[in-house]
């Protein structure tokens, strides 16, 4: 048995007490003072002060100047705010990704750009019979994705090779075998705004991607569905692909994605800077 440390007891003491404390506020309460942390946290008086004021000075807390009390701090708000613009984000890609997987029987993921790897976000299970579901947090090189190379088509050359691992892992003979091979797929995911592998991560797998940004916060995500390889006509990944488009078009336009505004306008993409 490992024993911990008795400096990690204190971490961990540290940061309950601190959540203690953030949670005395409420809708009700936006404001607290040290007797009011007192009496919903049952904490010494001396303690509670010390921890009212650290909280304070690392921008959890700020202090009304005049009544003494404390209401939450900057950091805090800029924290929620990042968390609620992504999540709504991530929720309106997930809301029209839905009734396409239902009306097509695959499967669509939701993926961030995190290295030079793909982390699964999201996972909208189809109703084909014949599939292979990749669970949320599993990672995967985005050079050998489709929405892994989407979300790679939006950075620079430069930003993309210091990305990259040297040489590229061999994957499968499907999936690039160098620089040079992956960045002339990038070329013409630039061109044209979608993403097609086929056998590349997982045998018998094919999938279609694109990438989308918000021009607020520069987030990226990639938004994929996928299908048996061998069993889905190139007829029906035309399909496929109208259905993303014209989901990447709509959500470009409520996100004001410059890309896909410029692609629903029918105007060219802009390459990007090497």
């Amino acid at each position: 048995m490992v024993v911990p440390r008795h400096g990690c007891f204190k971490t961990i003491s540290a940061l309950d007490n601190a959540i203690e404390v953030l949670r005395c506020f409420s809708s009700d309460q936006p404001e607290i003072s040290n007797a009011d942390v007192i009496q919903l946290t049952g904490k010494p008086k001396s303690s509670t002060s010390r921890l009212l004021r650290q909280l304070r000075d690392s921008g959890l807390l700020e202090q009304d100047a005049m009544t003494r009390r404390y209401r939450p701090g900057l950091l805090l708000f800029e924290l929620g705010r990042l968390h609620r613009t992504q999540n709504d984000f991530v929720v309106a890609a997930e809301q029209r990704l839905r009734p396409i997987c239902a009306r097509t029987g695959h499967t669509g993921y939701i993926a961030v750009l995190d290295g030079a790897e793909q982390v699964v976000l999201r996972v909208v299970p189809g109703s084909n019979p014949l599939q292979v579901v990749t669970p949320p947090g599993v990672r995967a090189p985005a050079f050998a994705t489709s929405n892994g190379r989407a979300m790679l088509a939006r950075l620079s050359d430069v930003e993309i090779r210091a990305r990259l691992p040297k040489p590229l892992p061999a994957i499968s003979p499907s999936a690039p075998q160098n620089v040079a091979g992956l960045m002339a797929r990038i070329a013409e995911i630039r061109r044209t705004g979608y993403s097609e592998s086929s056998n590349e991560t997982l045998p018998g797998v094919g999938s279609l991607g694109f990438a989308l940004s918000r021009r607020d916060t520069n987030e990226t995500i990639g938004v994929a569905l996928s299908y048996p390889s061998q069993l889905t006509s190139a007829q029906e990944r035309a399909r496929l692909w109208q259905a993303l488009r014209a989901m990447a078009v709509e959500l470009g336009r409520l996100f004001d994605d410059p890309i896909w505004v410029a692609l629903g306008n029918g105007a060219p993409r802009r390459k990007a800077a090497r």
